[in-house]
């Protein structure tokens, strides 16, 4: 006999995170999906569409895939891959990309089996898809959430016709019915002011910590190179100029001239790719002009966070320029790392307290960020448990992702989940997993 009640469908579009981790929007799209779960209700179907990557992609990680198509398995879902044109070779790309990943995204959703009558839910993250909702149908359009983690106002302000792209398409949303969830206030405040989305229009689906999170993670000893054995600052992130690496360097060779000692600088700045950026040769070559005491590490790797855990950690610095968020300080509170030494841009400012949970300095001055390097260095161990301790607080009280989707699928989407702290468990076992992904 056939099931006629109507099946409440949550489908989640995401460009990174599932076939592997590139970036932290990639950890916390992950974190989303395992909070989301186990919060679903027994009969809601679960359907997960990531852009597309090859094993071939220098961006694939094959470790990384398994644990989540298990995930999205166990849960009974369906994950069906999207093309953004590329034949699965990247998952970001420009603006070409971005609208090929929403047609792709359009079709797949337009043609999925519905049952009538059941209530829908579309996640949809990041500017790939900020242009979903005009092609969607207006029945579809209405159930759709864009989550907003990064724009290009934020991190390439140059390019004029994807600022544009992103400005229509999230006014469409809203005109259609549809809504725009921030994961800061800082990206609250830029998507009202910039963007000018309605504040009626905004959600809140704040970026944070799981349990999974809090747990210690190794060292990563094989990471660390011999001049940093005896002590170390790290920076880490993406190899790209809005993070701040320039400033960084102007701001150890501030040092550097003052006779300021500072341990090793381990300068992550990574890509997935097998060759140096031509960003990085740039960086490169000014760490070695310098004369800096300074190791540049260049490929992405998902035990560089172990080094946050390392016991000859003298400093996190966080130089970035621009940040819609900052899960580095996040992770680095979770290790137990102390001080972090970071920027106010973005949502920065919400995390790194001055002399609370770190120490702080303004964007693109390097003075000023050799001067807040130098206060965290002289930080005694009495000062260094102090910030520990309350940058730990502010992590468990203010940044629990659970917490967080809990109340965002509370008011989304009470009809897939249960918010109580048992979730749904293992209440899908025995379902097979319908696609291929």
């Amino acid at each position: 006999m056939t099931d006629a009640r109507p099946h409440p469908l949550v489908a989640v579009v995401l460009h990174d995170g599932f076939y592997s981790c590139g970036t932290g929007a990639g950890r916390s799209n992950r974190a989303f999906l395992e909070t989301l779960v186990g919060m679903l209700l027994p009969g809601a179907r679960l359907l997960v569409l990531p852009i597309h990557l090859s094993p071939g992609s220098s961006e694939y990680s094959a470790p990384w895939h398994a644990e989540m198509r298990a995930l999205i398995q166990h849960a009974g879902g369906q994950i069906i891959p999207l093309s953004n044109g590329t034949h699965g070779t990247i998952r970001f790309g420009g603006l070409t990309q971005f609208k090929a990943a929403c047609t792709s995204a359009a079709t797949v959703i337009s043609n999925y089996p519905q049952a009538p009558g059941g209530p829908m839910l579309i996640i949809a993250f990041d500017a790939p898809f900020y242009g979903l909702a005009p092609l969607l149908t207006p029945a579809a359009h209405r159930c759709l959430v864009n989550v907003a983690r990064s724009t290009a106002l934020l991190h390439d302000p140059g390019d004029r016709p994807r600022v544009e792209w992103e400005r229509d398409g999230l006014h469409a949303a809203v005109a259609g019915g549809a809504r725009v969830a921030a994961i800061s206030a800082h990206m609250r405040h830029h998507l009202a002011g910039q963007y000018a989305i309605p504040v009626r229009a905004l959600l809140d689906l704040p970026n944070g910590l799981t349990a999974a999170d809090w747990k210690p993670v190794a060292p990563a000893a094989r990471l660390l190179p011999a001049p940093a054995r005896n002590g170390f600052v790290l920076a880490m992130g993406r190899a790209v100029p809005y993070k701040g690496f320039d400033d960084l360097i102007d701001s150890l060779t501030l040092l550097k001239n003052a006779a300021i000692p500072v341990p090793h600088a381990v300068i992550a700045a990574v890509t997935e790719g097998r060759q140096r950026t031509p960003y990085q040769e740039h960086l490169a070559r000014r760490i070695a002009a310098a004369g800096l005491n300074a190791t540049l590490l260049t490929r992405f790797d998902p035990q560089l966070r172990g080094l946050l855990s390392h016991p000859a950690l003298a400093a996190v610095i966080v130089p970035s320029r621009a940040e819609p968020f900052g899960r580095v300080p996040l992770e680095a509170f979770a290790a137990g790392a102390a001080p972090v030494v970071a920027t106010t841009a973005g949502g920065l400012a919400e995390l790194v307290i001055n002399d609370l949970t770190g120490y702080t300095a303004q964007p693109e001055h390097p003075a000023s960020l050799a001067a807040a390097i130098s206060r965290g260095l002289a930080c005694d161990p009495a000062g260094r448990a102090r910030l520990r301790a309350a940058s730990r607080r502010l992590a468990a009280s203010r940044y629990d992702l659970e917490q967080a989707v809990a109340a965002f699928c509370a008011e989304v989407a009470p009809w897939a989940v249960s918010t109580g702290k048992q979730g749904r468990q293992a209440s899908h076992d025995g379902n097979s997993a319908l696609g291929n992904g």
